[in-house]
């Protein structure tokens, strides 16, 4: 599957406000905080990792509106849907946490739901519903419209794996100091009800918890 390069210069693109007060949730590292950034660690994603005029990479933060969408987005995010034994092993699970976050500020995002991708000559199976295999490529875009936009702070689509809600990329670099407060914070090992909701989360596309 062929992503388009970013145009140049980049269009005009829609944009919506994501309201202080919002809360999200993250998987992430056990070793990480809540509302830590990823420092431009492990593989590609969607959009991530972008890098500014002078190569530096710039840090992102990626949260969803619920715990279904972000476990989708995370630990179940490779899992190959065409495969009839689908299986994630448990110690993955047990080794993240789960943060809910509230939003202390307004932001601007760009939208990347439909008809938004439209007005920007694109559509889901453009850049959202893509396999891994084209990450380098679509995160061009991330980092497209973070050039073209100054006050953007992020992005926001629906899942590929999780379409019953949205997921967020966030630039760190345009995050206000305490731009996020942390609700909570549950390490999945040390929650036996956290683990059977995220198991039970992973059964829904019929993943299964391997020992």
């Amino acid at each position: 599957m062929a992503v388009p390069d970013p145009p140049r210069p980049f269009p005009a693109f829609n944009t919506g406000r994501l309201a202080a007060g919002t809360t999200l949730v993250r998987f992430h590292a056990a070793a990480f905080a809540g509302d830590a950034p990823n420092p431009c660690r492990g593989g590609p994603t969607r959009f991530a990792p972008i890098y500014d005029p002078a190569g530096g990479c710039i840090p992102s933060l990626y949260a969803a509106a619920t715990l279904e969408c972000a476990a989708f987005e995370s630990v179940f995010h490779d899992v190959p849907h065409t495969d009839a034994d689908k299986f994630v092993p448990l110690q993955k699970i047990l080794s993240r946490a789960v943060s809910r976050l509230e939003l202390q500020v307004d932001l601007m995002l760009a939208n990347l739901f439909e008809p938004d991708l439209n007005r920007i000559m694109l559509t889901r199976a453009d850049l959202i519903d893509t396999p891994a295999s084209t990450y380098r490529r679509t995160a061009r875009w991330a980092e497209a419209i973070h050039r073209a936009d100054a006050e953007v702070a992020g992005l926001a689509w629906t899942s590929r794996r999780c379409d019953t809600g949205p997921a967020y990329l966030f630039f760190a670099d345009r995050l206000p100091e305490g731009a996020f407060a942390i609700l909570d914070r549950t390490e999945v090992g040390a929650s036996a009800d956290l683990l059977e909701e995220v198991r039970a989360i992973g059964a829904r596309a019929g993943i299964t918890l391997s020992i």
